[in-house]
């Protein structure tokens, strides 16, 4: 999430520049406050709630969701207050700077949506941040439970079959994902797959899910390894977890 701060901050700056350039330009007077009551109350209750919410979703979800629903509600502020400057104080031309700065939130707004919620596949994940190399995994414990806040019913087993691993691989790195924005999901039947000597040491593929370099994405479309999981004519073992 870093990149996505920094650019987020690159477009704020961006509005605040290109709002320094109108004033100057049309020689429009420093912005006032509110133009009445009702507008400072509005803004005092809109800031609070913003306050509030952004602070609950930091808790409990995920940074994406938290800043998609931050910059949804500054849209709609600073749209709102471009369009009641509009209405009732056009001739004093301060609506223009909240409508530019509607337009760099809504800019961000969108960037952190396609940039989140694109569909990629996990072999990009893999490559693009080097999780880990298929071709030196000579060994792969995979362990089996069901998760409901516990696990229970865990087995497991350790596959040293090259020609089995790399079909594994091969039909992991066909899956297309998205990045999830819910942290409280529902993972049910999961397999997690454990190696030695990579970067990471761990991934958890479930029907619907798959968490790989400590991120978790939902899977779309069909989920061929986790067919082959539950299809896979393997001596499981009880797990010793």
């Amino acid at each position: 999430m870093s990149g996505i701060s920094i650019f987020s901050t690159f477009i704020l700056l961006g509005t605040q520049l290109a709002n320094y350039l109108i004033r100057q330009h049309y020689n429009i007077k420093e912005e006032k406050q509110p133009i009445d009551h009702k507008q400072k109350i509005i803004k005092r209750i809109f800031l609070s709630l913003l306050i509030l919410i952004v602070t609950l979703l930091f808790i409990y979800s995920t940074l994406q969701l938290t800043l998609l629903i931050a910059i949804g509600a500054s849209i709609f502020y600073t749209g709102y207050q471009s369009l009641v400057e509009y209405k009732y104080a056009q001739e004093e031309k301060q609506y223009i700077f909240h409508f530019v700065r509607m337009i760099g939130f809504a800019f961000i707004f969108i960037s952190i949506l396609f940039i989140t919620q694109r569909i990629i596949s996990i072999e990009e994940v893999v490559q693009d941040e080097e999780l880990f190399d298929p071709g030196t995994v000579e060994r792969l414990e995979i362990e089996n439970y069901m998760w409901n806040g516990d696990r229970s019913n865990e087995r497991m087993i350790t596959i040293e079959d090259s020609n089995l691993i790399n079909r594994l691989f091969n039909t992991l790195f066909t899956l297309e994902v998205r990045e999830s924005l819910e942290v409280n999901v529902d993972w049910e039947e999961i397999y997690s797959l454990n190696m030695q000597d990579q970067p990471i040491y761990y991934i958890d593929v479930s029907e619907k899910l798959i968490n790989i370099g400590y991120t978790t994405y939902e899977i779309v479309g069909e989920n061929p390894i986790y067919e082959l999981l539950e299809e896979m004519e393997v001596d499981w073992e009880e797990s010793a977890y």
